[in-house]
């Protein structure tokens, strides 16, 4: 009989063991879920957050490229209409010197009218190039700086 209760005591305590193990490996499960589920939700919100600064982002780029091309026609504009205001000018230098030769000669002739005129047109013209050039340098600059340097 010695060796039934001993037997049975034994069977007794491997069972309460084995409930407790599973007891504690069910609470390892969950606490390990949970953690998958909140490192999950931190994961989705950062997903989130970092396609909404994207979307401004693209917003904003978008903006800056399309100011760039009505100020690039715009002065491309302004260019061809100098440009066509120095090709008269010159014409008008030409037919009035094939017109007459000595108009040149004089120092207050129409023909120095003109080339002052067209000279002044050159300056106006070199100023709004160096503008240009100007305004694309900072408008790359801030696409790099601004634009590209958040993403």
């Amino acid at each position: 009989m010695t060796w039934l209760r001993v037997s049975l005591i034994v069977a007794l305590l491997a069972a309460a063991g084995l409930w407790h193990w599973a007891d504690k490996s069910r609470g390892i499960d969950e606490a390990r879920d949970s953690l998958r589920n909140e490192y999950t939700a931190a994961a989705l919100s950062a997903s989130e957050r970092a396609r909404a600064s994207e979307k401004t982002l693209v917003a904003n780029n978008q903006k800056v490229a399309y100011a760039f091309q009505l100020e690039k026609s715009r002065r491309a504009a302004d260019a061809v209409r100098t440009a066509g205001k120095l090709s008269e000018l010159q014409a008008a230098l030409d037919s009035a010197a094939r017109a007459d030769p000595a108009t040149g000669a004089g120092i207050n002739g129409p023909a120095l009218a003109v080339a002052g005129e067209c000279a002044a047109n050159l300056v106006r013209l070199d100023e709004y190039a160096q503008g240009l050039a100007s305004q694309t340098s900072g408008l790359q600059r801030y696409a790099r700086e601004v634009c590209l340097a958040t993403q």
